[in-house]
């Protein structure tokens, strides 16, 4: 009798998970990372005031750990509206882009969407996406160099 009871709990608690929602919020994945040096300073922009060149101006910043030239985060119960994402590869870790001789990035970055600009960062209008509040969306944005 009691291994009937144990069997409909377990019928019961797997059926009531499957009904769960999955987290809301923005999970950005960010990929093709060159090596694991440093980490990836990524800043989420809700509208375009100092997108992207002023990061203190940025909704969320936050310094990320890169695995297996990867890095990751979620950004849990965000509130409805326009973002739009921002990632440099700080290899030196000296918090700041590098650049060569020419003023050319001389480390990876990359922009929501997957967007470039043409000389220079894309605009908020080409990088950002609209997020509603209580809904899960994945961002991966790749590194370029």
């Amino acid at each position: 009798m009691q291994a009937k009871w144990y069997l409909i709990f377990i019928l019961i608690l797997v059926v009531s998970t499957s009904f769960v929602d999955r987290q809301d919020g923005i999970t950005v994945t960010v990929t093709g990372l060159r090596n694991n040096k440093g980490h990836v300073l990524l800043s989420l922009f809700k509208g375009a005031e100092g997108y992207p060149g002023n990061p203190s101006k940025a909704f969320r910043k936050v310094q990320l750990t890169i695995s297996a030239n990867k890095a990751s985060i979620d950004f849990p119960s965000l509130p409805s509206g326009d973002y739009a994402i921002a990632i440099l590869h700080d290899e030196n870790d000296d918090q700041k882009m590098k650049t060569n001789w020419l003023g050319l990035p001389a480390e990876g970055y990359g922009f929501s969407n997957n967007v470039m600009g043409v000389a220079g960062p894309p605009s908020f209008n080409k990088a950002h996406f609209n997020y509603t509040a209580g809904k899960a969306v994945t961002i991966t944005i790749k590194t370029r160099y």
